[in-house]
């Protein structure tokens, strides 16, 4: 069992837990500067793709294609809108497309950090850096959290769709009820859940807790790391 967990890291271009968290830390104090154009600007593109790689890396190319084709859209069709649309629904398109070119390179990470870490992975990294358990506990049931509700919520438009209730039977405002009524309804059930499974797992004993997975800093773990810091480094020189 041991060799096929050793295996699988192997295989897949798997990160150590604090290298993903430094790398999103490091990305979000880049994406608080905004640059538009000069080579802080091709710096910024560069390490925008970071993660898409990572995302490859990890077995989910189609995860990374899809970030792609939405950044290259969402620049295209910014340099659209400034020489051809105007008005309010040019200043909205202007609006989404820089939401999107600014801050999706952060958003694909946390989705890279929170889908490619296990929960006994990040609290074995979280006791490495001897961090208090309460701060650990509740990063650890957030991140448990937003994939649980995106697949509770999933389930709740299928059995909309069994039911022939499409966006509220054709009343948008019926969405309201049908949709995120019972979606508030499971937010309080999958919170409680989450904390009863952590109280299970004993994430709140006072006691030194012991980990069967394997963490550690490895060769790719300090390229990566060393690769992001001097991006952003130079980002921050070229852009002051």
């Amino acid at each position: 069992m041991e060799n096929g967990y050793r295996k699988s890291l192997n295989i897949r271009f798997h990160l150590d837990p604090r290298t993903k968290l430094l790398l999103l830390i490091l990305f979000s104090v880049v994406v608080m500067i905004d640059v538009t154009d000069g080579p802080a600007y091709i710096v910024r593109a560069i390490m925008t793709y970071i993660p898409v790689v990572l995302v490859c890396l990890e077995g989910k190319p189609h995860v990374g294609a899809r970030f792609t084709v939405l950044f290259i859209l969402a620049t295209w069709l910014m340099e659209i809108t400034q020489e051809n649309i105007g008005g309010i629904a040019g200043m909205l398109i202007l609006f989404l497309c820089y939401m999107i070119t600014q801050f999706a390179p952060t958003m694909i990470m946390v989705w890279y950090c929170i889908s490619t870490t296990k929960i006994s992975e990040f609290m074995a990294a979280m006791n490495r850096m001897r961090l208090p358990q309460g701060l650990a506990i509740s990063i650890a049931v957030m991140m448990r959290f937003f994939p649980t509700l995106s697949e509770e919520y999933r389930s709740i438009r299928d059995a909309m769709r069994m039911r022939g209730i499409t966006f509220g039977g054709g009343k948008v405002t019926k969405m309201i009820e049908y949709r995120l009524v019972p979606l508030l309804f499971s937010c309080i059930s999958i919170g409680d859940e989450l904390s009863a499974a952590a109280v299970t797992r004993g994430l709140g004993a006072p006691v030194k807790r012991t980990n069967v997975c394997e963490i550690g800093f490895h060769s790719k773990d300090y390229v990566v790391i060393a690769v992001t810091l001097v991006l952003s480094i130079l980002y921050i020189y070229l852009s002051v």
